[in-house]
């Protein structure tokens, strides 16, 4: 028996008598095709969905999203979360209210707005419409205090009124129902019209709306199911029936952890994209990461160059945890240019997900 990952599923090689020459070393550049059929380039399909920037001084977290950015991530994040605040603000330190070296930005468009800038649409690569909350760590609907903390620049001194945690959802939504989706839309590309607009939800009511989803006018769906947990070839399944529906935007995913909480593996997220998802997120990816972030000192106030420091520090860290994934994803890619590139040895599984049966 399977153990409820993807594991039923196998990459194919090419077949007899098919040639490979010329396929490149790495996969071409990622294209979002965007409203009025232009388009965006990405360098990968992997991104950053959700990280917890509030756990990090604004200097290590600013350091942090600039690598993951050099390496061709898109990070999800606000110019407040990474200590960045309006030019106005000249509380700021100067090196705080520099533009990223390399703004792969994926905007947060949260229901409440908590630290979202106007900055924050001048550099935003594409724009991610969150129709529904996200869980914290205890389960509920809610921020917590670090995080309000960020988004507002509240002192450290100063109490945070609300005590430990505030309910999402609690501010009157600007998306009332899907019915005024499109206007919020196309509000987003006259803010931001250099950006992809995303329109995200959790997975709980996706097949009870399908069809609704299949006709707004968005660039991507982001399905975030990274909080939930179930057997690996159901949500195959409802995927690609998801991806067959008529006028279905492309399927961005933030994956669900199989059971027993085991994550989507990069042969997993390889998977995935040969069903017929478009981007993939690499937060399951991201537990050490984020630990040894978590031991990143201070740059030492006689530092020289801190961001140089923090270079040097958070370097070593993507080196040994992250990019080996990103490598092989990188190269598993180059797999499924030609197709068919997924089977089964299961003959129940290949009929399921319309993919060849091994072994017959």
């Amino acid at each position: 028996m399977f153990d409820g990952s993807l594991d039923a599923l196998c990459l194919l090689p090419p077949q007899f008598g098919c040639g490979r020459r010329g396929v490149p070393p790495t996969p071409p550049t990622f294209q979002v095709r965007r409203d009025g059929d232009s388009t965006i380039e990405l360098p990968t399909r992997l991104f950053l969905d959700e990280a917890p920037w509030h756990r990090w001084s604004s200097k290590i977290a600013k350091a942090f999203a600039e690598q993951l950015q050099q390496h061709g991530i898109l990070t999800s994040y606000l110019h407040s979360e990474l200590g960045v605040q309006d030019d106005g603000d000249d509380s700021q330190e100067s090196e705080e209210v520099e533009t990223p070296a390399h703004p792969l930005q994926m905007l947060p468009y949260r229901s409440e707005r908590y630290g979202l800038n106007a900055d924050d649409f001048d550099t935003a690569t594409a724009i991610d419409l969150r129709l529904s909350p996200l869980r914290d760590a205890s389960g509920r609907f809610a921020y917590s205090a670090e995080q309000i903390r960020r988004w507002e620049a509240t002192p450290e001194e100063q109490p945070l009124s609300g005590g430990g945690w505030v309910s999402a959802f609690t501010l009157p939504p600007d998306v009332l129902d899907l019915a005024n989706l499109q206007n919020k839309i196309q509000q987003l590309r006259s803010l931001a019209p250099q950006a992809a607009v995303l329109v995200s939800i959790t997975p709980e009511w996706l097949w009870e709306n399908r069809e609704t989803l299949g006709a707004i006018p968005a660039d991507a769906l982001l399905i975030r199911a990274g909080q939930v947990s179930v057997a690996g070839l159901p949500f195959a399944e409802l995927l690609h029936q998801l991806i067959r529906q008529p006028d279905i935007p492309p399927i961005w995913l933030s994956p669900p952890r199989w059971e027993q909480q085991r994550v989507a593996s990069v042969d997993d997220c390889v998977k995935l994209v040969s069903l017929g998802v478009s981007a993939i997120a690499i937060d399951g990816w991201m537990d050490e990461v984020f630990a040894a972030i978590d031991e990143v000192p201070e740059p030492s106030i006689y530092s020289g160059s801190p961001a140089s420091q923090l270079d040097h520090a958070i370097t070593p860290i993507l080196e040994e945890y992250l990019l080996p994934l990103v490598e092989r994803f990188t190269a598993l890619m180059t797999t499924i240019t030609h197709s068919p590139s997924l089977g089964s040895f299961d003959q129940a599984t290949a009929a399921r997900l319309d993919i060849l049966h091994l072994g017959r």
